[in-house]
């Protein structure tokens, strides 16, 4: 199987077995999805709710329609998705909530899309590393505190 690294920004999808990584989610939102039926799964590392202009962080907005776009592309239905998130933890007392921004405007995205969160791991104050696996669509998440837990 793949391995696909997501850094701040990336948008990975493939109608392959693939497995998604993203390390060190702090503030920032792992979205993965999957189209069960036509074996295609994507992910994206989010950095910001929404709205940016100006620098190079998009926003989840521009970044979920993407990879919607690349999902239809590769041959998914965006009707059957089911969505895992996580991330969006408060590491730093001095961030303005970021990481609470960046869950609530990811699934309210997924809300207004009809798209179905499977689970989700959000919030909190330890930042996570992440593994999603397209053939199980297992999420593998381990934590700053040597958490290791799916969803």
């Amino acid at each position: 199987m793949m391995s696909h690294i997501l850094n701040i920004n990336d948008i990975a999808v493939s109608a392959k077995p693939v497995e998604l990584v993203c390390f060190g989610l702090g503030s920032c939102i792992g979205l993965f999805v999957t189209d069960r039926i036509k074996k295609v799964s994507g992910g994206v590392h989010i950095p910001l709710p929404g709205g940016t202009t100006g620098i190079d962080m998009k926003g989840a907005d521009e970044l979920l329609e993407q990879m919607l776009q690349k999902v239809q592309s590769k041959g998914g239905n965006l009707n059957r998705l089911r969505a895992k998130v996580t991330g969006g933890s408060s590491i730093l007392s001095h961030e303005n909530a970021i990481g609470e921004q960046n869950a609530l405007s990811v699934v309210q995205l997924l809300q207004a899309r009809k798209i179905y969160i499977a689970a989700t791991d959000l919030g909190g104050n330890v930042s996570r590393s992440v593994r999603f696996n397209s053939v199980t669509q297992e999420l593998i998440i381990s934590t700053s505190t040597h958490e290791f837990y799916k969803i």
